[in-house]
């Protein structure tokens, strides 16, 4: 071996001593600092523009996994998780045995976007690693004013609103109002619920799922906005609020440079705005809820003097007109006189017109509908059809007053409906008078007297003859007599067999229909219109049941003189039949709801009230 071999493969051992005692220290280096973990909390910057992304990390030094949480909330802040990377380091100094230094860190990473303008403190997170529980500190995050010196709202991601008329309005009167949802044009966001608006001293329509769409530009932003309509009335006086309005949505957020690529993506120039678009990145769906402050709203109570007898708190401005038909009708029909009311105002206020001159009529409570012409239910009409029968002859229908306070002029104003020419075919059934006995009158003085008549003794009969009784018809006809009795006999007795089967058959049907009307007056969902008008069928059903008579003929007074009712029980018949024909003429919105659950027992107890009276002797 030549001495040039012997110092190469004395230098390549003196390599290989070498790398094992490096390694050596390296495992030393590992175990020595492997439980040293400090963790920390950063934001790339601590100063940003609404809706600007900034990246804020937690980092976790001393350890390769740690847990934290992926859902951090902050109001004003849209936090969105991006994920975990590992770093591990090592240096070495120049004295080799002893400068080495080794560090590992965990770096979880965020995108943090403002809202609105503000100061904002992401609190202290909650750091989990291999079962120890470390804590960061808390960061603050200042969103100043853009450039464009628009309110701090217009310069949020989303915001709502609501807009008002006007600022002031009297009790009752209903303001058209908006709810309006901002949402930044960069923004991908779904609505999940309708807006939620809430008041104090006041009422508020529900919104109606029928919003418009638009793109606007506010404070330099654009935006796509989308607006409900909704309306506003003041129940009491003095200085009230309408709202906040709240919105639950589900969005994605932008991101405007993409996280964790590295290289010439983490140059600044690519947060230029002119490569934003290239380079745009979405947040994960996230939900996020919409808010929008109070408005303040003026309230004044309406004036005591000059309100009408027939003011009910209707507010707006209305107009009234009036129809009736038939023109023409037989005497003791009813006629139907239709009442419109319509306008702007608060139409849940309106009533029905009050009848001027009801002397000679006989009216049923009128059925109401009304019909919207916008999407806030404060423009309209609202129309009553009341069936009225008139007692005596009439040549026009009567006349009715509806009266409404104007704000805009602030004063009541009362509207009289147009009388309309009838007539009235046959004559009406004047009033019953009671029938005066006349006297007996007494026997003329003078008239003769009648005599006592006496018995004849003289015959003129077929006895007083010598012919044979079996020549003699009426013999034989007395003989017969008593067999024609007996077939006569025994036809009335089938004949009221029959009738009394016909009648056991007739009774049993009206059982069965009895029955079906129970049966309808227990549904839960049975109408209160329905529910009196199968009270009135059962009643009269058991009356016919008792009397033998068809059921149709039978009115409310006939039914009741069908037993011997006491005074509650009749009272409860009469006003059973008093709901029915009310539920007859003043049409389905008279009773369309369902019946009470009072009102059904109550129907149910008078009809067993009824079965239970005594039938009369």
């Amino acid at each position: 071996m030549t001495p040039a071999t012997r110092i190469g493969e004395t230098g390549r051992s003196c390599l290989a001593a070498l790398a094992a005692a490096a390694c050596v220290w390296l495992a030393c280096g590992l175990a020595a600092r492997a439980d040293d973990v400090r963790v920390s909390a950063a934001l790339a910057e601590d100063s940003a523009d609404p809706g600007q992304p900034v990246d804020y990390t937690i980092t976790v030094n001393g350890a390769t996994e740690a847990q934290v949480s992926e859902n951090v909330q902050v109001d004003g802040l849209t936090i969105t998780y991006g994920g975990a990377s590992v770093e591990t380091q090592v240096q070495f100094g120049t004295d080799f045995g002893s400068g080495q230094h080794f560090q590992r860190s965990v770096v979880e990473t965020y995108s943090v976007v403002a809202q609105r303008a503000g100061q904002f403190v992401i609190p202290a997170q909650e750091v989990v690693v291999d079962g120890r529980t470390y804590m960061t500190q808390p960061v603050t995050l200042n969103v100043g004013a853009t450039a464009d010196g628009g309110s701090d709202q217009d310069r949020g991601l989303y915001y709502a609103e609501i807009v008002l008329p006007q600022d002031t309005a009297y009790i009752g009167q209903a303001l058209p109002a908006e709810v309006r949802i901002y949402v930044d044009s960069r923004v991908r966001a779904q609505l999940q619920e309708l807006p939620e608006v809430t008041a104090q001293g006041c009422t508020i329509e529900p919104v109606k799922n029928k919003p418009d769409q638009s793109e606007v530009t506010r404070g330099g932003r654009d935006y796509i906005m989308v607006s409900f309509k909704t309306a506003v009335t003041a129940a009491t006086a003095g200085k009230l609020k309408v709202g906040p309005v709240t919105c639950i949505a589900e969005a994605q957020i932008p991101e405007n440079r993409p996280r964790g690529f590295g290289g010439m993506f983490d140059d600044p120039q690519f947060n230029d705005p002119a490569f934003a678009n290239m380079f745009q990145m979405m947040s994960p769906p996230q939900q996020i809820t919409i808010r929008g402050d109070p408005v303040e709203l003026t309230a004044k109570p309406l004036p005591a003097e000059g309100q009408p007898a027939s003011f009910t708190g209707a507010v707006g401005r209305f107009t009234l007109e009036t129809a009736v038909k038939p023109t023409m009708v037989q005497a003791g029909d009813p006629i139907t006189i239709t009442n419109s009311i319509s306008g702007r105002g608060n139409f849940d206020r309106v009533t029905a017109p009050q009848i001027v001159n009801p002397n000679g009529w006989r009216t049923y409570p009128p059925s109401s509908k009304f019909e919207a012409d916008d999407d806030d239910g404060t423009s309209g009409v609202k129309t009553f059809d009341m069936a009225a029968i008139p007692e005596t002859n009439k040549t026009e229908s009567p006349t009715f007053q509806w009266s409404y306070f104007d704000p805009e002029r602030g004063k009541y104003v009362t509207l009289t409906g147009e009388a309309w020419p009838i007539k009235i075919e046959g004559q009406i059934a004047a009033q019953a008078t009671p029938a005066i006995s006349q006297p007996v009158a007494p026997s003329e003085p003078n008239a003769p007297k009648q005599d006592i008549a006496y018995i004849r003794a003289d015959s003129t009969g077929w006895g007083a003859t010598f012919q044979p009784l079996y020549e003699n018809r009426l013999f034989w006809a007395a003989q017969g007599a008593p067999l024609l009795a007996l077939l006569a006999f025994a036809g009335v007795q089938v004949s009221r067999k029959r009738a009394a089967d016909e009648q056991a058959r007739r009774r049993a049907q009206w059982r069965r229909e009895k029955d079906a009307a129970l049966a309808a007056m227990q549904r839960r969902d049975v109408a209160e219109s329905e529910l009196y008008q199968a009270a009135a069928r059962a009643l009269r059903l058991e009356a016919a049941i008792q009397t033998g008579r068809e059921p149709e003929t039978l009115d409310g007074a006939e039914v009741a003189r069908a037993r011997e009712l006491d005074e509650e029980t009749g009272e409860r018949v009469r006003r059973v039949f008093d709901l029915q024909a009310e539920a007859l003429y003043a049409g389905s919105s008279g009773g369309s709801g369902a019946a009470s659950t009072r009102a059904r027992l109550d129907a149910l107890e008078t009809v067993k009230g009824y079965e239970n009276a005594k039938q009369p002797i």
